[in-house]
């Protein structure tokens, strides 16, 4: 049976899940607040497969109700963020039933494609990893599904990490031209939120927003943030949160400078100054990931990001 989820599959839906995303760790305290208090989350759109009172399967998708700030309106898309079928009940159609029951209703909401899974602001993974989930990548490829690209997670140790001279020639050229890189502080607010609303609205802007607020509230400290200017601009920023780094990002007009370089280290000095031992992101490309090299970072997973066009 294929029914929409309600209150009680939450035990039942996190052990699923704990038993099929072998590379991605779940509780319910992630379920929660990445799926059920999602802004966009809807009932209809959640579906649940029961076998004898027991859930063996689960698909999540999403279309967009509340537009995030700035962004270009994408209320065309849908994403599938989760499935997961009962491992001794997989390959007996049931993930295929999943689908067939959700397409029609996300058609319905609007949406002319379906994407796996590049959804903001709650995605699990930037797509399908495909070394601990190549099934799932041959089941979506059945069903129509095309890939995309290929982005890819790296991480990396602190223990031994040095600004190599090239970077730190790079800071010294920059600040000769006016460009400087400093320690978040309050008049960097309104430059950060101009800087974010014109070179990257949308989720970015709630993450950082959010950064600076812990950091008013003594909950995070100012060196979560470096900040590149010149005369007062932001011209490019960098942030972490634990071990976590990122985002990160350069002003358009301003690439192929250095200073994203100067940005990467300064952060990840800040970091390795306060005892921790790793860094590491889920989402980047292999053009961005040529930098991140430089500063010891290696792929940890590579994911496909894949779409199918709704006739």
């Amino acid at each position: 049976m294929i029914r929409t989820f309600n209150p009680a599959d939450l035990e039942p839906v996190v052990g699923l899940l704990k038993k099929t995303l072998i590379a991605d760790p779940m509780t319910s305290e992630i379920f929660q607040r990445k799926v059920l208090l999602d802004p966009n989350f809807d009932t209809q759109s959640a579906l649940v497969a029961e076998e004898d009172g027991n859930v063996v399967g689960l698909v999540l998708g999403l279309t967009r109700r509340l537009l995030i700030e700035d962004q270009s309106p994408d209320f065309d898309r849908a994403w599938i963020t989760l499935i997961a079928v009962e491992p001794k009940r997989q390959r007996k159609g049931i993930g295929q039933e999943l689908l067939s029951r959700l397409q029609p209703y996300l058609k319905e909401k609007g949406a002319s494609s379906i994407w796996v899974s590049p959804y903001a602001p709650n995605y699990f993974s930037p797509g399908i990893d495909i070394n601990a989930y190549p099934g799932a990548v041959q089941f979506f490829r059945k069903l129509g599904f095309d890939e995309v690209y290929r982005p890819l997670s790296m991480d990396a140790s602190l223990l031994s990490l040095q600004t190599p001279e090239w970077v730190q020639e790079k800071e010294r050229s920059l600040a000769e031209q006016g460009v400087v890189i400093e320690l978040y502080n309050p008049h960097h607010i309104l430059p950060v939120l101009e800087f974010m609303k014109a070179e990257f609205p949308g989720d970015w802007q709630r993450y950082i927003r959010e950064t600076m607020s812990k950091i008013t509230l003594g909950q995070y400290s100012p060196d979560q943030i470096w900040v590149a200017l010149e005369s007062g601009k932001v011209l490019g920023f960098a942030q972490h949160e634990g071990e976590r780094f990122g985002p990160f990002g350069v002003a358009s007009n301003q690439r192929g400078q250095g200073i994203g370089a100067v940005l990467l280290f300064k952060c990840l000095h800040a970091m390795r100054d306060k005892g921790l031992h790793n860094a590491w992101f889920l989402w980047t490309d292999d053009k961005t990931a040529k930098l991140y090299k430089e500063a010891g970072f290696a792929e940890t997973r590579r994911y496909v990001v894949m779409r199918k066009t709704l006739e």
